[in-house]
């Protein structure tokens, strides 16, 4: 028998088809709040909760999460609750307007950040957090330099800086909204940072991805030489991958997003 072969599983997909569902009584939502399909979505969103707080991302009641589950409605994490500690039937549900319809708990002031960015760019999940290393830049008002790890360009892309707003407010959505188009991570000016993706999973992987690299850079720093960028061919080859894998690079986008890091100008390496 033959040795030559092989086989190509799948990718799982964890993606919840929103768009088939348009529940709109009161007793079509409640029933679907407590469909088996939904309540998959809470457990993971709970568990989501657990990884931001187990990592430092989240403490006390900060942070917030959001899947969106039909037409008109998105799940979210309720006000002041523990993200280490949440449980399903904490989940809140409210539509497109953040307007709350379903829930023991009130919903979270900001997920009407989160909705301006899902009517933006069209992510289905999203998340918020205060990931130490990603604050220590937005803090100062940077961002991370692109152009320097592939990690960091294929999943990050050029991480989007949004000027502050009050939490919750519809200038923060706006300015949120507005950043999405360059990056679905976004540094939120003194605040935080908010993620989208196409699943609640990949959301917590770009808080993971943005704090890892932030950290990356910042140890840098105590070696007082400079960084250097990859040449642009490299660069392109990340953006190649970037694509290949289903994320967006915004049209006209330089290759780097800037030339300079704490006050020097970057080295180049590579091709």
């Amino acid at each position: 028998m033959s040795e030559d072969w092989s086989i190509t599983p799948a990718l799982p997909n964890m993606i919840f088809p929103w768009e088939q569902y348009n529940p709109t009584t009161k007793e079509e939502v409640d029933a679907f709040f407590h469909s088996p399909e939904v309540e998959v979505i809470k457990e993971r969103m709970c568990d989501m909760g657990r990884r931001l707080w187990q990592r430092d991302y989240v403490d006390g009641n900060g942070g917030n999460i959001s899947v969106r589950v039909a037409q008109n409605l998105v799940l979210c994490s309720p006000t002041l609750c523990s993200k280490g500690f949440m449980k399903p039937e904490d989940i809140c549900l409210v539509d497109m307007e953040g307007r709350q319809k379903a829930g023991i708990r009130p919903s979270t002031s900001e997920v009407k950040t989160h909705i301006a960015m899902m009517r933006e760019v069209g992510v289905n999940a999203c998340m918020h957090a205060h990931p130490p290393h990603c604050n220590a830049f937005l803090f100062a008002g940077i961002v991370p330099p692109s152009g320097i790890n592939p990690e960091a360009d294929i999943f990050l892309g050029h991480v989007a800086l949004a000027p502050y707003g009050t939490p919750g407010s519809p200038e923060t959505a706006e300015a949120v909204a507005k950043a999405s188009r360059q990056s679905t991570v976004v540094f939120m000016e003194n605040h935080g940072v908010i993620t989208g993706a196409r699943h609640v999973e990949e959301a917590e992987w770009f808080m993971e991805n943005a704090d890892a690299y932030c950290r990356m850079v910042l140890l840098s720093d105590a070696h007082k030489a400079k960084l250097n960028q990859v040449g642009e061919e490299s660069v392109k080859d990340f953006l190649a991958i970037r694509q290949a894998i289903g994320y967006s690079v915004p049209e006209g986008q330089p290759l780097y997003n800037t030339n300079t890091y704490a006050g020097y100008e970057l080295g180049k390496s590579g091709k």
